[in-house]
């Protein structure tokens, strides 16, 4: 049910060369080379702030542009980080959106996530025009790191990616990118618990980038569909229907969230949500994409409805099979069923007849289609259902269909019958030769076998297998040579 997993890597990220990386902390390294090497003044109006705080600014543009040994330039941060400190602990400038501005950018500067993070976050809620010039700097140390962490996947190294991620998400959390490559990483790994707490952190972001927001989105869809494989369908309602909500036109989350209503006991919303995807997506033959669902999608709505008892809606459901696919014989098996369901003479009278010039060695079609006259009683027609069913030497019950690549095949069983004429005279057992033939999408053969089944005593049975080489194949029928 679940879409394939994205695996996005960041696209024109800042790129840190790999030699720095056995440089000091490689977090705190890659951060560093993603920002701007010379000391830019604040572009907001921050407020407040002393001489510790000034003597701090002056701290950072000497850890950014100093010359001489990288350790003095290091040591230039931490005593900026220092005064600054102290202005905000013991001079009374707590309420300094400068004081926390440029703290801030000195634990930027430092590598220290944990502190940038806190220090803006006071920033912002103290001046929120800073709001926009904040989240840049968190941006630009995000991009550095997930983009180390894209490296790290390439190359196998899980451990390290998992490290820049994190760091990566420490700094700046309204992004899916790093959130959705770990949840893909467990979910590769099997621990599913952990793939769908990092999907649920991406879904919840809110980017405004339409990259990001597609990414965002689909976040949410592998959300949901893991929490209802899970067995968390309440959850998956919730996660699927804002999915939805946001790519209303793409089948598979409605799809999903059908089922997430089913599994949630919410049978009416599901049974809406069915009737909805069946009257307004046309039909394709596989994926289902392009706001189409694939005949197996339409099967399995059809057999919710069938099992709900809900015979018009299911009889129309795989009528629409049957209308793209005539040779579909599970569609038009299911068709008649349902059209038993509603005691419809002449519907069931028609799709038994589709589906005896699929299988015409098939006992049940006969009296599928015996039944149909009788509901419009309609006696010569249901005694001439009867005696040709009663005339089958073999009844022949097809199992399964598989289309392959270029080799398609189908198996079932034959059993020999008690067979009798128009007159109910006994008719021996003898061979049956039946010429399979599968289709292609326009119903013409791609490939056709012979297959002769054995003399069979009634009762006795013996496999049947048809293979032939053929590419295309969607569909078959067999007629008696």
């Amino acid at each position: 049910m679940t879409k394939e997993l994205v695996r996005a890597l960041l696209v024109g990220a800042l790129c840190v060369p790999e030699l720095l990386a056995a440089q000091g902390d490689p977090v705190a390294t890659r951060v560093q080379g993603g920002l701007d090497t010379k000391f830019a003044q604040a572009e907001c109006k921050v407020e407040g702030g002393d001489f510790r705080v000034s003597s701090g600014k002056t701290y950072l543009k000497t850890g950014l542009e100093g010359s001489g040994d990288p350790s003095n330039r290091a040591a230039a941060l931490k005593n900026g980080v220092r005064v600054v400190t102290e202005a905000i602990t013991s001079a009374g400038q707590d309420k300094s959106s400068a004081a926390w501005y440029w703290l801030g950018r000195l634990y930027l500067q430092e590598g220290d996530l944990r502190g940038a993070d806190s220090a803006f976050t006071r920033t912002v809620a103290l001046t929120p025009g800073c709001k926009d010039e904040v989240k840049r700097f968190r941006i630009r140390a995000w991009a550095a790191l997930v983009n180390a962490g894209g490296n790290f996947r390439k190359a196998q190294q899980g451990d390290s990616a998992f490290l820049m991620y994190r760091a990566a998400n420490q700094i700046y959390q309204n992004a899916p990118l790093a959130y959705m490559n770990m949840a893909d990483m467990f979910n590769t790994a099997n621990q599913g618990d952990s793939a769908t707490y990092y999907f649920g952190l991406a879904a919840h972001t809110t980017p405004t980038d339409t990259d990001e927001v597609r990414l965002r989105n689909q976040a949410l869809f592998n959300y949901g569909a893991l929490l209802l494989n899970s067995g968390k369908a309440a959850d998956a309602v919730a996660a699927l229907r804002s999915y939805v909500a946001a790519e209303p036109s793409d089948p598979s989350g409605k799809k999903g969230l059908a089922q997430a209503f089913r599994a949630a006991g919410m049978t009416d919303s599901a049974q809406a949500l069915e009737r909805q995807l069946v009257s307004q997506a046309g039909v394709s033959d596989s994926t289902g994409q392009g706001g189409a669902l694939s005949e197996e999608d339409l099967m399995n709505i059809g057999a919710k409805q069938f099992g709900d008892k809900n015979y018009r809606e299911a009889a129309a459901t795989f009528g629409k099979v049957v209308a793209a696919n005539p040779w579909n014989s599970d569609a038009v098996y299911d068709l008649a069923n349902a059209e038993l369901g509603l005691q419809d003479g002449p519907g069931l009278a028609k799709a038994a007849d589709r589906l005896i010039a699929i299988e015409p060695l098939y006992e049940y079609a006969y009296t599928m289609k015996a039944q149909g006259y009788k509901f419009t009683a309609n006696q010569d027609s249901i005694i001439q259902a009867i005696v040709t069913r009663e005339a089958l030497p073999v009844n022949l019950e097809i199992q399964s269909f598989a289309p392959s690549a270029d080799s398609p095949s189908l198996t079932g069983k034959a059993t020999g019958r008690d067979a009798r004429d128009a007159n109910n005279r006994p008719i021996p057992a003898r061979p049956v030769t039946v010429v399979v033939e599968f289709l292609g999408k326009d119903a013409a053969p791609v490939a056709t076998t012979e297959v002769t089944i054995p003399a069979l005593k009634p009762g006795d049975s013996a496999p049947f297998t048809a293979a032939a080489k053929g590419a295309g194949a969607v569909a078959w029928r067999y007629r008696v040579k």
